[in-house]
């Protein structure tokens, strides 16, 4: 017998699944604050947050996750604006949780909350390098 929490609807049984479901307040996403410095894992400076958004990654699809929000007068309520990113990316990054990283002279990048390894001193680490982002 484990000490697995029998309200638990998480089948992941290991250290890190124990902590971080169940919850979409686990994980380093939930430390991340808008206007953080994001670095990849090369150590290289990516940009900034400029939006954060987190996800609910036992969910099976993206219903209750859209921004529903038309803003005023219809303008600006679009704070999900995923630029070009294909539709099952969108729902992907809806799911899971993601962080909108501002890139100064280039197109804005989004990393999942499992690309983020650590947040310290105003500091997002990721797991991949840029590339590797969407």
């Amino acid at each position: 017998m484990t000490d697995r929490d029998p309200l638990s609807m998480s089948t992941d049984d290991t250290p890190e699944g124990q902590m971080y479901s169940d919850t979409v307040e686990g994980g380093p996403i939930s430390r991340v604050m808008i206007g953080d410095t994001v670095v990849d894992s090369t150590g290289k400076e990516v940009g900034t947050v400029k939006f954060v958004k987190m996800g609910d990654p036992n969910a099976v699809t993206t219903e209750g996750q859209e921004d529903v929000d038309p803003g005023f007068l219809g303008l600006g309520g679009d704070s999900y604006d995923m630029g070009d990113l294909p539709e099952s990316a969108q729902h992907q990054l809806l799911r899971v949780g993601f962080v909108h990283i501002d890139v100064s002279w280039a197109n804005d990048r989004f990393a999942a909350a499992s690309q983020i390894a650590r947040v310290d001193n105003n500091t997002v680490h990721l797991t991949v390098p840029e590339a590797n982002l969407m």
